[in-house]
């Protein structure tokens, strides 16, 4: 089910984002503080802001995820030490004290 939710909102972005190119072929001119400036169609710029946020979006994910799994190695190993001595500790036997 969810494979599908996905395909469809994928579809639905590619078409809508198809139909604003078409709808904005135009040319623009773009200036950067003295660098420079060129003329683009207006959806290239909107566009190159979508792709530069998505990179940056996975970019930061990745340097979470990776975080997380360190941790999560980290709280296994802490739980199986912590199993083995609770298997240790069950297996000593009761002493009765007189």
């Amino acid at each position: 089910m969810i494979n599908w939710v996905n395909t469809l909102i994928i579809v639905l972005i590619t078409a809508g984002a198809t139909i604003f190119a078409l709808a904005n072929a135009e040319d623009v001119t773009l200036a950067f503080s003295g660098i420079g400036h060129f003329s683009s169609p207006l959806y290239a710029p909107v566009f190159a802001a979508f792709v530069l946020g998505y990179v940056g979006g996975v970019a930061s994910l990745a340097f979470s995820r990776r975080k997380h799994k360190r941790r999560i190695a980290y709280l296994e190993q802490e739980h199986a030490r912590l199993s083995s001595e609770v298997e240790n500790l069950r297996n000593i036997p009761l002493q009765e004290e007189l």
